[in-house]
């Protein structure tokens, strides 16, 4: 699998454990434009296994997915999959302590379900989306856990 890979860390004036509950799937809609709705469809949330369906619109494209945790530790790192849905999607948040501040790293590996032409086309449109929703995602998570 060839996946393109975003990545963008901040440093946030706050600790892990303030940054912590923000990050969490459906706090996202709060602070990342792109994720419009998140709800659990587990019983059990925050922990490896748990599931949770996104709706999300990137480029124009409005997609829904189904996503499950795939690793949880509490105020350090939690990656999710996605499990259903147009596209795949490894995503994953660490929070690392430094100093008096946190340094919060975001990636995010993906692939469209396209040709060659649509994997360039991608590249120009659709990955830079991504990082733009990634640098004003974090700019903003960055106010919310600073206030």
């Amino acid at each position: 699998m060839d996946m393109a890979r975003i990545e963008k860390s901040v440093e946030i004036n706050a600790s892990p454990e303030k940054i912590w509950p923000l990050i969490q799937p459906e706090k996202m809609p709060e602070w990342y434009k792109p994720f419009k709705r998140v709800e659990w469809t587990s019983k059990e949330k925050y922990k490896e296994g748990s599931t949770f369906r996104f709706v999300a619109e990137f480029s124009g494209m409005k997609t829904e997915s189904d996503a499950e945790m795939t690793s949880v530790i509490p105020n350090k790192e939690g990656i999710w999959r996605t499990t259903s849905g147009p596209y795949t999607n490894i995503a994953s948040a660490v929070l690392r302590p430094s100093g008096n501040a946190t340094i919060a790293t975001f990636s995010m590996d993906y692939e469209l379900p396209y040709s060659i032409l649509g994997k360039l086309i991608d590249k120009l449109r659709f990955h830079k989306a991504i990082e733009k929703s990634f640098d004003e995602g974090t700019k903003k998570l960055k106010e919310i856990a600073e206030e």
